[in-house]
């Protein structure tokens, strides 16, 4: 029977009512939809708290950005518009350090800033670099291939692509001294070392010289270097020892070993790599002989140079700063650089500006001995970390007048020959030649039988120069097969190699030789 329908709360009475099944469910999903709500709820609220805290962090980032940029520029400003004469070497170091300042803000600005947004990171950057170029070109002109091609640092650094290698400056009358490094590095210590002979112009080494050192080895180069920088402000045409800084910075190699011509090594040069100082701080610089002690004008120059100005923990630790022990402090004959560290290259920068030719010839050189102080003094005026080995040099030869109870005022080691040991104690190379007397090498190749470190007591009186020595110290070679060994072998290398070009070596014996660096 059909239930008839008078109203509407008869339709709703005659509806079926809820059963107990379905309250149940109903009262079961509330719990859930509440507690999904309320993470809903949670989240919104979370989004907009850290967009909240993202925009705090940002525009913390861009104030800061803001300050340090600013102040870096400002700096900048007053190093473009510096007055200060360029005599004034201190000075001039520290316009460089504003071109360090540079490249480390730029360098850390996304690191440091990360909350910065790309486009103004970039603005940032632009900024940097654009005042960065200003002030590289303002400061080191010499940079450049040519006024009219100019350089960055960027760009230079991009052509460092080989891992090591080693550069040998050479010019016509180091030929003999260089055909004997060679052979020796390449067929008795057998590095694998790429090698460049770098020279300043074709007629500081003649085209039958290059080919002939490249003959030695083919992995042996000859490179002119004279076009690479600003031959106006370098002036390094015909070479002379202003042409080694320029041939660091010009050469491709990233780690790079520079040796003199005359340079002899007892071992595998690539043990330098290894030595702790130079994995701290990328580079390696030997001490000259400790002659001619008390204070000289060059120990009044630098004292005058750093006034105001506090030393390094190196060269505070010096006795060539303390006491003045030397005229010398260091010699350049072998040098070590890691140019892969932003350091050494901005140390190498104010190296080359000190062997650029109007500052050479109105400063450095005139107070020093060519080039070779102007290394650790570039890094200490800039602030940059170096490594001077910790002894003077010492001396290889023949023992004279021996002492054999003890030690004696009357024993000497007579010898043109500056001795270095590697890290480990053991003997390394030789400042030279290979020759007994560098300039009379008639007298035939230097037969050494004692070695001793460094000591005060040189006799400058004679030709060549003697060391006192105390016994206690020397060592004798007689006994180490090794090095006896070693020493035939570069020997009958050099004699090897020189039977291949008689008529250059004729033609090199009948000019005085003379000195690079």
């Amino acid at each position: 029977m059909v239930r008839e329908i008078t109203s509407v709360s008869s339709f709703r009475t005659g509806l079926p009512g809820p059963s107990r099944n379905s309250r149940r469910s109903c009262s079961r999903r509330l719990p859930f939809v509440l507690v999904a709500a309320t993470l809903l709820f949670a989240l919104v609220v979370l989004v907009r708290q850290s967009s909240t805290e993202q925009a705090a962090r940002s525009a913390a980032d861009l104030e800061g950005a803001d300050q340090e940029l600013l102040k870096v520029l400002v700096r900048t400003k007053e190093a473009l518009e510096d007055q200060t004469d360029w005599r004034d070497i201190a000075a001039y170091a520290d316009r460089a350090k504003v071109l360090m300042d540079l490249d480390e803000f730029g360098t850390t600005l996304n690191d440091t800033y990360a909350n910065l947004n790309a486009s103004t990171q970039a603005l940032y950057s632009r900024s940097v670099q654009h005042h960065h170029q200003s002030l590289l070109q303002e400061i080191y002109p010499y940079i450049n291939k040519s006024p009219q091609i100019p350089r960055t640092l960027a760009g230079l650094r991009s052509t460092w692509k080989i891992p090591r290698g080693i550069i040998i400056p050479c010019g016509n009358d180091q030929f003999i001294y260089a055909v004997h490094l060679i052979a020796t590095l390449k067929h008795v210590h057998n590095t694998d070392l790429p090698i460049h002979v770098v020279y300043a112009g074709s007629d500081d080494l003649i085209p039958e010289k290059r080919a002939a050192l490249r003959s030695i080895h083919p992995s042996v180069e000859t490179v002119d270097i004279l076009n690479h920088f600003d031959e106006q402000h370098v002036g390094i045409h015909g070479g002379g020892w202003a042409i080694k800084s320029f041939a660091i910075l010009a050469s491709p190699f990233a780690e790079v070993i520079i040796a003199d011509a005359d340079a002899i090594f007892v071992q595998n040069p690539e043990v330098m790599f290894d030595d702790p100082g130079y994995n701290r701080t990328g580079t390696l610089f030997f001490r000259d002989r400790e002659i001619f002690p008390g204070w000289g004008q060059v120990h009044e120059w630098w004292h005058d140079v750093m006034k105001g100005r506090e030393p390094s923990a190196q060269m505070a630790a010096s006795r060539w700063w303390s006491d003045q022990a030397s005229r010398e402090e260091m010699e350049s004959g072998v040098v070590v650089f890691d140019k892969r560290r932003t350091s050494v290259v901005y140390g190498l920068l104010y190296t080359g500006w000190l062997n650029t030719r109007m500052v050479r010839e109105a400063v450095t050189y005139e107070n020093t001995y060519g080039d070779k102080e102007s290394f650790w003094m570039a890094f200490e005026l800039v602030g940059l970390p170096y490594h001077l080995d910790g002894e003077y040099a010492g001396i290889i030869g023949q023992l004279t007048h021996p002492d054999t109870k003890a030690h004696s005022i009357d024993t000497f080691i007579q010898s043109d020959h500056l001795f270095h040991r590697d890290h480990r104690g053991r003997p390394l190379w030789w400042n030279g030649s290979l020759f007994q007397e560098k300039r009379v090498k008639d007298r035939g190749y230097l037969i050494a039988t004692h070695w001793s470190p460094g000591t005060v007591d040189w006799n400058c009186d004679t030709e060549p120069w003697s060391m006192r020595v105390d016994m206690r110290d020397v060592r004798s070679l007689h006994d180490d097969a090794n090095f006896t060994r070693v020493l035939t072998d570069m020997i009958g290398a050099a004699v090897f190699w020189e039977g291949r070009f008689p008529r250059l070596l004729e033609r090199h014996y009948a000019t005085d030789s003379t000195d690079r660096g």
